[in-house]
């Protein structure tokens, strides 16, 4: 237990450090290397005000370092001497929209659009800009998305890639049942989100997500899936005033599993997360705890051996990149405790995911495709060794996974997606090496 006290310590300060320097980039916004290109960008400004490049190079340092207000002067000054700029138009809608002034923003995103020979990359960020406005705007928010299809894996078993295993310390070959298998399955996910706003003009909500993922094999009846998830807690203003935007989000969390059509694993847990924005990345450090509960059945009689404790600290991030392509990412420390008997099961995790969505029009002109290419990578260093496998190795495992996703709306909010996934385990022990290609495809839902 000393192990997760000291990772919890551990990820409580990393986020307070992080608020921290959050904090101080905020407050010295516009001071450090770039001071001194930024007076001088002022000082040309102020000789000539119509100097367009000028007025767009100090809207972009200002941007980056957080201060709208200076960009949005900027820009203005542009529009004003030549309004014939649509995307100068986006941009203040963008950084008005960041500010929480809606109706400022809509102004700027209507005349965006308002023109002839609009881009077509503007009118479609226009389109998602002035979608949530409409949604934030709205005192209870629903938002929600479903998707039915089929899916198919070469190791749809996460069974090892070769029958030669460890078994008491000595080679031995695995049963074929039980080696990488192939297979189809059907699936239904969904996930329903609702924010309630308290209306305190502090921004101040609360947030709820519900997911659920239903999976039914064709062949490996075992593996039948079906996973409900729930997330809830409050986002609060931390200083609407000083720090606009970072806010604490405390959250419970609540989940459960079946396996092969029997109980599988329960959890409940809390969490919190710290959020701002440095430049034009959001950050979210967080912390959290989740109690998992295993439990036995026909098919896994030995489940409730991985039961125990799972801490994890770690912070989600994103930003735009260029134009209409941003990122997003995960990066996270986690250590699993279980009981003493079953210490083989438990393991200290890092894991990193970042993904690279980009929207651009398609074809059938029903709304922006949506490109979602990604990578991530886990690694797993377990506690002690399970000496029914090999009573001297302690077992370690990395995982890379690299896929990509295509969101394609085909009439209103009713679209076809498609993802396509690799993922390799490397472990020093032969019964956990592992290869999978998977691709799912099925019609969508969004409302």
């Amino acid at each position: 237990m000393g192990l997760a006290t000291r990772l919890f310590g551990s990820g409580v300060a990393f986020a307070l450090a992080i608020l921290s320097f959050i904090s101080a980039g905020q407050a010295q916004s516009g001071v450090g290397v770039q001071r001194h290109d930024r007076e001088a960008l002022f000082q040309r400004i102020l000789a000539n005000p119509a100097d367009l490049d000028a007025n767009f190079r100090f809207a972009e340092m200002a941007t980056a370092a957080g201060d709208y207000e200076a960009a949005i002067g900027a820009l203005e000054r542009m529009i004003f001497y030549n309004p014939n700029l649509p995307r100068v138009r986006l941009e203040l809608g963008i950084l008005y929209f960041r500010l929480g002034s809606y109706a400022m923003a809509r102004s700027y995103f209507e005349s965006a659009v308002a023109g002839p020979d609009v881009p077509s990359e503007v009118t479609l960020r226009v389109d998602a800009f002035l979608a949530e406005i409409d949604r934030r705007l709205r005192t209870v928010q629903w938002s929600g998305f479903a998707q039915v299809g089929l899916r198919h894996q070469t190791n749809a078993s996460a069974g090892p890639s070769n029958p030669l295993v460890r078994a008491l310390g000595q080679d031995a070959i695995l049963d074929r049942r039980f080696v990488q298998r192939p297979d189809w399955n059907a699936f239904a996910q969904g996930a329903v989100r609702h924010i309630y706003d308290f209306e305190n003009q502090r921004g101040d909500v609360w947030e709820t997500l519900f997911s659920t993922y239903h999976a039914r094999q064709f062949t490996i009846e075992r593996l039948n899936t079906n996973i409900v998830d729930l997330q809830t807690g409050p986002r609060l203003a931390l200083a609407p005033d000083s720090l606009p935007g970072a806010y604490v989000r405390p959250y419970l969390l609540g989940s459960f599993v079946w396996l092969g059509d029997a109980p599988y694993l329960g959890s409940i847990g809390a969490g919190v997360g710290l959020g701002s924005t440095i430049g034009l990345v959001q950050v979210e450090p967080f912390v959290e705890v989740r109690r998992r509960e295993f439990r036995n059945s026909p098919t896994y009689r030995t489940a409730d051996e991985q039961s125990g404790t799972v801490w994890s600290a770690g912070a989600v991030l994103g930003s735009p990149l260029y134009g209409p392509l941003r990122w997003q990412g995960r990066i996270a420390v986690s250590s699993n405790d279980t009981s003493d008997r079953y210490g083989y099961y438990g393991y200290g995790q890092v894991a990193a995911d970042v993904a690279f969505p980009v929207d651009f029009a398609g074809p059938w002109g029903n709304g922006p495709w949506t490109f979602v290419p990604y990578i991530g990578f886990s690694q797993f260093r377990y506690d002690e060794p399970n000496q029914i496998i090999d009573p001297s190795v302690k077992r370690y495992d990395r995982e890379w996974r690299v896929g990509a996703g295509l969101d394609m709306p085909v009439y209103q909010n009713i679209g076809l997606g498609v993802q396509v996934t690799y993922s390799t385990v490397a472990s020093n022990l032969p019964n956990f090496r592992t290869r999978n290609f998977a691709i799912s495809f099925g019609p969508t839902l969004r409302f």
